[in-house]
């Protein structure tokens, strides 16, 4: 970045920008962002913040044109490279992508983002131990619930119960109101076989956000576990509303309905 003062009209176009960026009105933050760039095209923040406003408004190639601009002006600023990998990773350029990331981690600096987005990208491709160093380095310097969710998902998704519900339960202190980590904590728990635990869970999960319908078949499986027949059918049931051609559902059904009738 240019270490000279910018001409004056472009910085009041630049600022006006951002005051139209930070209300959400970013056709003309955009407008206001290509003004400055015309005065003066020598800084990398303005293309960089360019970028934001277009990746936000679902303009993926111009996008990453405008980082790319901002990373050939400083090429050592993470965030730049981070957004670059983020827009080339929306565009299905994943191998560019990877190495922006990789990139921006070695240029040092709080790189928090770099390791989540690559951890996720590892994540996605089945590559257990590179996703967890990844998200690991992620939540060092920012220990978030997105980052502690997302490491339990990966060791959930191996098998690996005792530290996926470390994780989930990290990611539930970091945020209580996290519907998706009580819910992942309900599944690691069910299958650990602390039934009623997992069970309070999945209500908790339901009650904070009512799209996780799923909560429903999981806390009556739950139900089931604890001999809690009828509980576990009324719960049953109320999955069947939202889930009527689910395979696992029906199977639970039975199950339950199965054992019910041996109950009476």
């Amino acid at each position: 970045m240019r270490n000279q003062e910018p001409n004056s009209d472009a910085l009041l176009c630049y600022e006006r920008g951002r005051d139209l960026e930070t209300s959400g009105r970013l056709v003309d933050a955009e407008r206001a962002y290509r003004d400055a760039l015309a005065l003066d095209e020598g800084y990398a923040d303005w293309h960089y913040r360019l970028g934001c406003v277009l990746r936000k408004s679902g303009e993926l190639p111009a996008a990453a044109e405008a980082f790319r601009a901002a990373v050939v002006l400083d090429g050592d600023e993470g965030r730049y490279l981070t957004n670059l990998g983020a827009a080339l990773d929306d565009l299905g350029r994943r191998d560019e992508a990877v190495a922006m990331y990789t990139r921006a981690i070695n240029a040092g600096g709080v790189t928090a983002d770099a390791h989540h987005n690559l951890g996720a990208i590892h994540a996605e491709e089945g590559r257990t131990r590179e996703a967890i160093r990844s998200f690991e380095a992620a939540l060092a310097p920012r220990p978030d619930a997105e980052g502690h969710l997302n490491l339990g998902l990966v060791h959930y998704h191996a098998g690996d119960l005792e530290p996926a519900l470390e994780a989930f339960e990290a990611a539930t202190m970091a945020e209580p109101d996290s519907a998706r980590s009580h819910y992942f904590a309900g599944l690691a728990l069910l299958k650990k076989g602390v039934y009623r635990e997992a069970y309070e869970r999945f209500q908790k999960a339901f009650r904070l956000d009512d799209r996780l319908v799923r909560s429903h078949l999981h806390a009556g499986a739950s139900l089931h576990k604890m001999e809690r027949y009828e509980e576990a059918l009324a719960s049953l049931y109320r999955a069947l509303d939202h889930l009527p051609d689910d395979g696992r559902l029906h199977y639970q059904l039975a199950l339950t309905l199965d054992a019910l009738m041996m109950h009476q």
